[in-house]
């Protein structure tokens, strides 16, 4: 086989994503605040983009200040346009001459400027209780070290041996069994320290940490800690009731000294401890947590206004912006006026001119724009003694506009160019975003009046396929993007809600149990409707002999006339933190 290298030519069609699709398609999927972002750091770079507001500030300033002609000249108005523009182009100069790392640099430490406050950290704040407790320079280093073996629920997730080896310095030649015995006297300080139960290796000891020693409960609280809290956890009560009766010391305490005590009596005094309990925090770091809950921003509104549902769009974020007018007069050539033009029709044909200057004389009556090659050309008729005096006035006014060159007027046009295409990427957005939001209306209409129980079943695709768009266009713009109804707020996302998987019924009157996930026949009802009716039939069960799953089965069959596999009840009810049956039962 021959290996060599040629040239050919091939003629093909490709489809390509434009700029301005690329452009449109990002700004799509930018959530609200993100917008709004993108549109402010725009606003800086770009100087022939400007905000209504400001531009409607001006205009009504210069219509107040007519009285002074100086503030409100075409011309003075030009020249700060102008200075402003050059400002900018030094400035877009400077930048690209600037190495890659310092403007990375600068926008970093921007960003860090602008970062919000955090709030105290549980590692500082153990650091603050640690800078005013008395102890040696040797022990300080350690309990540091310890700190920075806390994790962010409070625990040690690490052995002593472990802290020790990463340990460095003078450590390593010390005896293990000194260090080791240095390392736990350090843990016992973290653990003395707030919040209480800080520090511990297991939740037995955070929750044994945070016993009041001095409490008449606290025998009885370590017992219950050290021997059954995993008999608590399955909710296993009648197992510690036993326990606790076949215990002497136990029953001294609850004062059970004569005759056989009463299982129902002891059972009500494991409900107090457990109760007394449940004061503990089993995760003492939490309040610390630098996890916060992010603000939520409605792009868009529905309300019902006389009978009617109103989409609107909140745009009350965004600062709307333009393209300054000053920079378009900038890139647009003199043109004469009328009456300028028939001026300068009547000398064209007099003798005194020669063929080119009328030439050029006729073309600018015929309404041409003055070209840069024309400026040359009108110098050179100024420095003539052709002109009289109105006639140089006039060719003196079409030199006095600002000549720029080629590289002033590329930068020009590329900018108004990219803000042009912001300002309709911005508008399409909106527009995708309002008839995704009237297409959801149409379909969930009755969730809105009735609510969740009447939530529809929705796919992507029918909105796709009823707008006339792609299913990746959808997808995009609901992402992230949130919206204000008279039920409340939701994701975009929450009213494509998917059906409800349900068993076909079986001879014998019960839901039959499918062969197979992918083989589940879906249900006129979405999922988060068969997940509140789970919920308010658990809501309303007799909590000493609670529902079974089948039982709830057989209720939503009697009930609602839903037709669900029992394995289906199960993973809703896993999905909205609800234990089984077990665990729920109230002794």
């Amino acid at each position: 086989m021959r290996m060599e290298v040629h040239l050919s030519q091939r003629l093909e069609q490709r489809m390509q994503l434009s700029q301005q699709m690329l452009q449109n398609l990002e700004l799509l999927q930018l959530p609200l605040m993100d917008l709004r972002e993108h549109i402010l750091e725009e606003l800086e770079a770009n100087p022939t983009l400007e905000e209504k507001g400001d531009v409607e500030e001006v205009e009504a300033a210069r219509d107040e200040g007519e009285e002074a002609p100086e503030e409100s000249s075409e011309e003075t108005a030009k020249r700060e346009a102008l200075e402003s523009f050059e400002d900018q182009l030094a400035d877009s100069e400077r930048r690209t001459r600037r190495s890659d790392s310092a403007e990375d640099a600068e926008r970093r430490m921007e960003m860090l400027n602008n970062l919000c406050s955090q709030s105290t950290s549980l590692r500082e704040h153990l650091q603050s209780q640690l800078a005013i407790l008395e102890v040696d320079d040797e022990t300080r280093e350690l309990c540091e070290h310890v700190i920075e073996n806390v994790d962010e629920q409070g625990f040690i997730p690490c052995s002593l041996e472990e802290m020790a080896g990463s340990l460095g310095g003078d450590h390593k030649s010390e005896p293990p069994e000194l260090l080791l015995k240095k390392l736990e006297r350090a843990v016992v300080i973290i653990q003395s320290m707030e919040p209480r139960g800080v520090g511990a290796r297991s939740i037995k000891e955070c929750l044994l940490l945070q016993l009041d020693e001095s409490g008449t409960l606290y025998p009885l609280l370590r017992k219950l800690i050290e021997n059954h809290i995993e008999d608590m956890g399955a909710n296993r009560l009648p197992k510690i009731v036993k326990a606790f009766i076949a215990d002497p010391e136990v029953m001294g305490f609850l004062n059970y000294t004569q005759g056989e005590p009463d299982p129902n009596a002891v059972l009500e005094d494991v409900k107090i401890l457990i109760a007394e309990m449940g004061k503990l925090n089993p995760r003492p770091g939490a309040t610390y947590s630098g996890d916060k809950v992010p603000k939520v921003y409605p792009e868009v509104m529905i309300k019902q206004v006389d009978g009617r549902y109103e989409i609107i769009l909140e745009d009350g974020w965004l600062p709307p912006i333009s393209i300054n007018r000053n920079y378009e007069d900038m890139l647009r050539d003199r043109k004469l006026s009328a009456e300028e033009r028939a001026f300068v029709g009547s000398i064209s044909r007099e003798g005194r001119f020669s063929r080119e200057e009328q030439h050029l004389l006729s073309e600018l009556a015929r309404g041409k724009r003055i070209m840069p090659g024309d400026r040359e050309k009108i110098t050179e008729l100024l420095k003539g003694e052709k002109l009289q005096d109105k006639e140089r006035r006039l060719m003196g006014e079409l030199l006095q506009d600002r000549k720029l060159d080629k590289s002033e007027r590329d930068f020009l046009r590329s900018k108004m160019d990219a803000g042009r295409k912001l300002i309709t990427a911005i508008e399409q957005r909106r527009g995708t975003i309002y008839r995704i939001t009237n297409e959801i209306l149409k379909h969930q209409k009755e969730f809105f009046e009735e609510g969740i129980d009447h939530l529809r079943p929705l796919k992507m695709q029918e909105v796709a396929d009823a707008l006339g768009i792609h299913l990746s266009t959808v997808s995009r713009a609901i992402s992230e993007k949130w919206v204000e109804t008279p039920r409340g707020i939701f994701p975009l996302k929450f009213f494509f809600a998917s059906a409800a998987p349900r068993a076909e019924a079986a001879p014998g009157g019960f839901p039959a149990f499918p062969s197979s996930p992918g083989a589940e026949p879906q249900d006129e009802g979405t999922r988060l409707a068969l997940m509140e009716k789970i919920r308010e039939i658990i809501d309303g069960e007799d909590r000493k002999n609670p529902l079974s799953d089948l039982e709830i089965v057989r209720l939503l069959k009697e009930r609602h006339a839903i037709s669900a596999a029992r394995r289906t009840i199960a993973k809703y009810r896993e999905e909205m933190n609800i234990p089984s049956s077990r665990l729920r039962k109230q002794y």
